[in-house]
């Protein structure tokens, strides 16, 4: 039986306060609203608002740039299982700094695997970080796979599905957006060969990876069930430019690249990070270098770490004993990346502006 994609971002606002990298990555993005002609009436759909604060910083880009008295339909789009109250706390304070528009929001709890808004009704539609979810989860780790054989073996088990999934997300966008609008995009991209060849890491899913291989340990020793080591299936997939643009060329009949650009981003924990070590002694380089882990791996979890302490519960772990062992797993999987000089952060990012036909 298909079990459907239905993770969500960490509970408690906890997205919102440790999105940073993605706050930068969705900046990136923005000058490639600037020139898109703002008519009196616009409505903006966001595919995959999360917790609000990066999908606010979005719309309003486009808000500042609209006539006083226009109207504007802002549509936020997220599963059912998305804490939209963080959102929504922060809606009136769109309204506070754009007085002299008429603002109407929508939140739509749906995957955007499906249909989200009337036929033919959006202007602009925007995503950023959020086209590596996959509709579905992926195959569960065979009992007699390591998380390190499993994770090595990811990426040509799920790539057909990848394809089947962009297909549908732009086709499903090409409903929705109007003929002449446009569809921007911030999409987590994978490293080539020659780049990891030449000192690049693919630290994301190094560090994604780590978190398992310590859960692992968790298991191997018996302080979590060893059932709970079946779902890490996380459904994420990050496309190659060449899989992206060919993915475009399938529906040339709805949609035409007018921007295309891969850039690498940096993690600002990173540039923290060696701005502390200009001054510091060997000592001190050390303590950092085993800060940054910890804080990526935090960020990590801010996305992923319900889904383990819910896989974690439903394996049979008591209740109260799940934070202590999820403060043990963040100390190993950290440990782990230090250990085996996991230092860099980059992330490849295809930016891209498509239009309607």
């Amino acid at each position: 039986m298909t079990e459907f994609n239905s993770m969500s971002m960490s509970s408690g606002n906890t997205y919102n306060e440790n999105c940073s990298h993605q706050t930068d990555i969705l900046v990136g993005a923005l000058p490639l609203l600037d020139d898109i002609e703002l008519g009196s009436q616009v409505a903006i759909a966001d595919y995959g608002c999360s917790q609000g604060n990066n999908s606010l910083t979005m719309m309003q880009h486009v808000l500042k740039r609209m006539a006083p008295s226009s109207i504007a339909s802002l549509i936020f789009e997220d599963l059912p299982s998305n804490e939209f109250s963080s959102l929504i706390k922060l809606l009136p304070g769109v309204t506070a700094a754009n007085p002299d528009l008429k603002i109407y929001p929508s939140l739509v709890p749906r995957s955007f695997y499906e249909p989200i808004t009337t036929p033919g009704t959006v202007d602009i539609g925007f995503s950023s970080c959020t086209v590596h979810w996959l509709k579905r989860m992926t195959m569960p780790k065979p009992p007699n796979e390591t998380v390190i054989e499993y994770y090595d073996k990811r990426g040509s088990r799920d790539s057909p599905a990848a394809r089947e999934d962009f297909r549908e997300f732009l086709t499903l966008r090409g409903e929705e957006i109007k003929s002449g609008g446009y569809l921007v995009m911030g999409i987590l991209g994978s490293f080539t060969k020659e780049e990891l060849s030449t000192g690049y890491q693919d630290s994301t899913s190094l560090r994604m990876r780590a978190i398992f291989r310590a859960a692992e340990v968790l298991a191997n020793e018996g302080k979590i069930p060893l059932k709970a080591m079946e779902k890490i299936n996380i459904p994420f997939y990050c496309r190659s430019e060449e899989e992206f643009r060919s993915g475009v060329e399938e529906l040339k009949g709805t949609w035409v690249v007018e921007t295309c650009e891969r850039r690498m981003t940096v993690h600002p924990y990173y540039f923290n990070f060696l701005r502390f070590c200009e001054n510091a002694d060997q000592n001190e380089k050390i303590a950092a270098s085993k800060e940054l882990e910890r804080s990526l791996v935090l960020w990590l979890l801010a996305v992923l770490g319900d889904m383990v302490k819910n896989s974690w519960l439903e394996a049979g772990l008591e209740a109260d004993r799940v934070e202590g062992l999820y403060q043990e797993l963040i100390s190993i999987a950290a440990d782990i990346l230090w250990k085996e000089g996991v230092r860099r952060t980059e992330i490849p990012i295809i930016y891209s502006r498509l239009r309607r036909v």
